[in-house]
C-alpha cells in the first residue's frame, strides 16, 4: 500500500466515513514500529508512512477507513489553524507536565495532563516513562508542584498523577463523540504557553498496536482528529464543546498534515476509575527503547 493510499484513507476517517475493518487492523499489525523523538516509524514493506507521538516518544501508526474517493471531504473545509477558546475555569485544569529522565535516557521529557479528580491528573505514560527528576506540574508559567505517579499502563498509554497542593476543578468526560464533532485540542506545545486549537473528530474504531515498550499487542479505542498537534500535547484532552473531555491527544500524523490522535473516553476509563484517588508511588519504568 503506498503512502498516496494511506493519506487517502486518513482523509476519509476524519470526514466522518464508516469505522475501519479487520483488513485495516491487520495492516496495523503488520506496520507498526515505535521509535523515540522526532523519528519517523518504519512499516514492514518500506512503508513511509506512521503517527509520531505529540511529544517525545513517537508510538502507534496505521491505516484508516476506506471511503470512495467521492464521498471525501475536502481537508481544507476543517478548521485548523485558528485559534479556539477555552473558559478560564477549564483551562486552569489543563496543565504542563516536565521532568528529566537523566539515568534512564538522558532526556528532558514534557507533555500536558488534566484534572480528572481533586489532585490528580492525567497524561499519557510515554510523557514520563523512564523520568527520574519529577514530574512537575504547572500551567507553564510560574513555579511548578512537585508530583508522584500513582498509576502507570504502558499498555493503553495513561499515567495519573498525585499532585499535592494542585487546586483546579476537575474536567468530566463526555460519552462517544459523533463522527463530525467539533472539538478542541488543548495543551501545552513544548517550548511554549497554552494553546487550544479548534478540531474535528473524525472515526472512532479498536486500532490493535505495540504498548509503548514493544513487549506485546494491545488494543485501544481511538478517535482519528483534524486539528493541528504539536510535540507536547500528548496527555491534553480533546475537548467537546461543552467542555468535557472526548479524549486524551496521544499522537500526530507524520503523512498527513493537521492530523492526530486520541485515545477515548472509554478506553482511559479503567485507569481513571483505579488511580483517580491513589497516592502510593508506582514506577515509570525506563524510556521506551527506539524500534
Amino acid at each position: 500500500m503506498d503512502e498516496t493510499t494511506l493519506r487517502r484513507l486518513l482523509d476519509g476517517a476524519l470526514a466522518g466515513e464508516p469505522p475501519i475493518g479487520p483488513g485495516a487492523d491487520n495492516a496495523l499489525r503488520a506496520g507498526i514500529r515505535l521509535r523515540r523523538r522526532h523519528r519517523v516509524l518504519s512499516a514492514a514493506g518500506g512503508m513511509a508512512v506512521a503517527a509520531a507521538i505529540a511529544v517525545v516518544i513517537p508510538v502507534v501508526t496505521g491505516p484508516l477507513g476506506v471511503p470512495p474517493i467521492s464521498r471525501q471531504r475536502a481537508a481544507s473545509t476543517w478548521p485548523t489553524h485558528d485559534s479556539a477558546n477555552v473558559p478560564t475555569r477549564d483551562r486552569a485544569s489543563i496543565v504542563k507536565i516536565t521532568g528529566e529522565a537523566k539515568t534512564t535516557c538522558d532526556r528532558r521529557l514534557e507533555g500536558s495532563g488534566f484534572v480528572i479528580s481533586p489532585q490528580h491528573v492525567l497524561t499519557n505514560a510515554h510523557v514520563v516513562a523512564g523520568m527520574t527528576t519529577g514530574p512537575y506540574v504547572g500551567h507553564g508559567t510560574g513555579s511548578a508542584l512537585p508530583a508522584r505517579v500513582v498509576l502507570f499502563d504502558s499498555d493503553t498509554d495513561v499515567a495519573i498523577l498525585y499532585v499535592p497542593g494542585l487546586d483546579a476543578p476537575p474536567l468530566r468526560f463526555a460519552g462517544q463523540a459523533a463522527r463530525g464533532s467539533g472539538a478542541v485540542v488543548a495543551g501545552y506545545p513544548k517550548n511554549g504557553g497554552f494553546r487550544a486549537v479548534p478540531a474535528r473528530v473524525g472515526s472512532q474504531w479498536s486500532a490493535n498496536g505495540p504498548n509503548i515498550y514493544q513487549t506485546g499487542t494491545v488494543t485501544r479505542a481511538i478517535y482519528a482528529v483534524r486539528a493541528r498537534v504539536e510535540p507536547g500535547n500528548s496527555g491534553g484532552p480533546l475537548l467537546a464543546k461543552n467542555g468535557k473531555v472526548y479524549g486524551v491527544i496521544f499522537a500526530a500524523s507524520t503523512t498527513a498534515r493537521n492530523t492526530g490522535f486520541a485515545l477515548t473516553a472509554g478506553a482511559v476509563g479503567p485507569d481513571v476509575r483505579r488511580g483517580a484517588r491513589a497516592t502510593t508511588p508506582v514506577s515509570t519504568r525506563g524510556c521506551p527503547r527506539p524500534g
